[in-house]
């Protein structure tokens, strides 16, 4: 099953976090490391002016390689929040504004709004790509949403899409869905829809593992704390497959239900 704390290596194509070439970086956790840093910088544990850990120091809490920590902190230095300065480190320089920091909003239901935290362009994995029945490498969004219970990460959701898929949305409903600013909506069944895919059946499969050191600092869990998983392919009405998600979620009221029409 795919490891859900895996965060797109962004490509060329996303105009931001460059795209890391050798180093280490493995399908990868940079992109959570990098929300870490942030909410502890918001929390005061590293204010403006104070420098951030060291690639070594990040490298030995999470347990990655050089390259994932250098491109976690990349991701703070490519959004303004942090400046790097020879022979000092790597200085916080900015905090997200208040609105930045706002409650997540909540659904209809009183259950809070999963909040997209990336969305970008990255090479799709052979199992991604098996999934989506294209070639291995080949370019897909990637998004990554974070559901909350009060304040607390309780599940997060891993979504994949063809390019050819996202590009239709793009021209056809105006939305650039591999920028989470310019599509903040966690839910693109819609967008789907008004693109001309029709998405109608969904293969899932359900399992159980410990969580990766990430996925535990993320979630505020112990290691030794099991996890729901699981994994989903999304077809349109031609049989085509749309998106591929991949969940994540602690166990009890956010575990997952299933309503399944029995035929016969």
């Amino acid at each position: 099953m795919t490891n859900a704390t895996a965060a797109p290596v962004t490509a060329h194509r996303a105009g931001r976090v460059p795209r890391q070439r050798g180093g280490g970086v493995d399908e990868v956790k940079y992109r959570l490391i990098a929300d870490h840093l942030i909410a502890a910088m918001n929390r005061g544990e590293h204010p403006v002016g104070s420098t951030l850990p060291t690639l070594q120091q990040l490298m030995e809490r999470f347990g990655v390689a050089r390259g994932t920590a250098r491109a976690a902190v990349a991701v703070l230095v490519a959004e303004g929040l942090a400046t790097p300065r020879q022979g000092y480190g790597t200085v916080v320089s900015a905090t997200r504004t208040r609105s930045d920091q706002a409650k997540p909003r909540t659904l209809p239901s009183g259950i809070p709004h999963p909040k997209v935290v990336l969305s970008g362009w990255t090479a799709a994995t052979p199992d991604i790509a098996s999934r989506l029945g294209i070639p291995a490498g080949t370019l897909v969004v990637h998004r990554i949403r974070h559901h909350h219970t009060g304040t607390r990460v309780t599940r997060i959701e891993q979504q994949w899409l063809p390019e050819s898929i996202a590009t239709a949305i793009e021209e056809r409903t105006g939305h650039d869905i591999s920028d989470r600013d310019d599509t903040p909506q966690p839910d693109l069944t819609p967008l789907l829809r008004h693109a001309g895919f029709d998405p109608v059946v969904a293969t899932v499969q359900v399992g159980a593992r410990l969580p990766d050191h990430a996925e535990a600092d993320t979630m505020r869990l112990s290691t030794d704390t099991p996890l729901v998983v699981v994994d989903r392919i999304t077809h349109s009405s031609s049989g085509s497959p749309v998106e591929v998600t991949s969940t994540v979620s602690t166990t009890g009221r956010t575990a997952p239900r299933f309503t399944i029409p029995i035929t016969g």
